[in-house]
């Protein structure tokens, strides 16, 4: 082997025993100290965006006006139930929901568009008048997802209202429901009235829903007399 040759082959292995040995002689970085940010790999993940209503309104105040809790089927007369639901049956569904509908039996003579059903949502908060409008805003915001929205209530009913109506595709009867919402102190009333039909160009259903939350609602001041 020529002198050239050799010196070359020196070379290549001394660079090999280096490789080697640097190898085997790494460290790998220290894990970062409790506290500190992981590596930038690691991937963030966001909160889910919260399913609460937003608002900006300001929580209202005052003394709360109720301290028990009422019966809702008790809250609208007989005279107002036999006009909007003509022959009215009471169920309860629970301890705050009361629901009158046509009775088949009754109404088996008259046209299909005369079956209704109202149902009264009534709830007293205890703890006050701003527990009261947190619940008044989330019942609220669900009427704002329906198609058309929610209005003020015109007239206004008890310190805050909103009224909202929609009807059921897909069915030449609907049925066409009315909402009406109001919160009177720290009680909160919400009432729904629906007709089977596939509209309600005279708004009859709104003023039935208005009609009665006005009067559970004024029913509520009285004391439920």
């Amino acid at each position: 082997m020529t002198p050239g040759l050799l010196s070359g082959a020196m070379a290549v292995l001394v660079l090999m025993v280096f490789t080697v040995a640097f190898l085997l002689t790494r460290q790998e970085p220290p894990p970062p100290p409790p506290g500190e940010p992981v590596a930038a790999r690691t991937t963030a993940t966001s909160a889910p965006p919260s399913t609460q209503p937003p608002s900006s309104e300001p929580p209202p105040t005052g003394e709360a006006k109720f301290s028990n809790d009422v019966d809702p089927c008790e809250l609208v007369t007989e005279e107002l139930r036999t006009k909007l639901v003509v022959f009215p049956k009471q169920t309860k569904l629970y301890k705050e929901e009361c629901e009158w509908t046509t009775l088949p039996q009754y109404g088996a003579g008259l046209p299909e568009n005369m079956t209704f059903r109202l149902k009264v949502y009534t709830k007293v908060f205890p703890d006050g008048v701003a527990q009261a409008h947190e619940e008044f805003v989330a019942r609220r915001h669900k009427a704002a997802l329906i198609p058309r929205g929610y209005a003020k209530a015109e007239p206004a009913v008890g310190d805050d209202s909103y009224v909202a109506v929609y009807t059921l595709e897909g069915d030449d009867h609907g049925p066409t429901k009315a909402i009406a919402g109001v919160r009177v102190s720290n009680a909160v009333v919400e009432v729904e009235y629906d007709r089977d039909v596939n509209e309600d160009p005279e708004g009859r259903m709104t003023a039935g829903a208005l009609e009665t939350a006005r009067t559970v609602a004024e029913k509520l001041g009285g004391g439920g007399d």
